[in-house]
């Protein structure tokens, strides 16, 4: 009992010093986009102007980007939608051609499968 709690008390520790971590490489991602931009404007020897220019540009750029990243997310989540739902369609179909042991069997096979292609198995 006492290593089932302890065991428990690790996982949770650690996804929280995961969850911290992320938070913290995001603004690290931030702070250095916006050193890369100084370090440039510097090794460009820009003007004033010119730097505010710069800055204006790329920021609409990175702006452009994050809303191209979000429609390619929805239409990444809608085709594996359709996708899961062409599955079950597929298995209901075949589970009314096999036997029930057959169509167990059918499951554990496509299970392997899965657990294959992820590398997690022989190859």
């Amino acid at each position: 009992m006492k290593k089932v709690i302890g065991l428990c008390l690790v996982i949770v520790l650690s996804s929280v010093s995961v969850f911290a971590r992320d938070g913290k490489r995001m603004d690290k991602r931030n702070d250095d986009s916006s050193k890369r931009y100084e370090t440039m404007v510097e090794s460009l020897k820009l003007d004033e102007k010119q730097a505010a220019e710069f800055r204006k540009i790329n920021q609409e750029f990175a702006d452009k980007m994050k809303v191209e990243r979000e429609k390619a997310k929805v239409v990444r989540d809608k085709k594996r939608a359709e996708m899961t739902a062409m599955r079950t369609e597929r298995d209901a179909q075949l589970k009314k051609v096999l036997t029930e042991e057959q169509y167990k069997l059918y499951q554990e096979k496509m299970a392997a499968k899965k657990i294959h292609r992820k590398g997690n198995g022989r190859r």
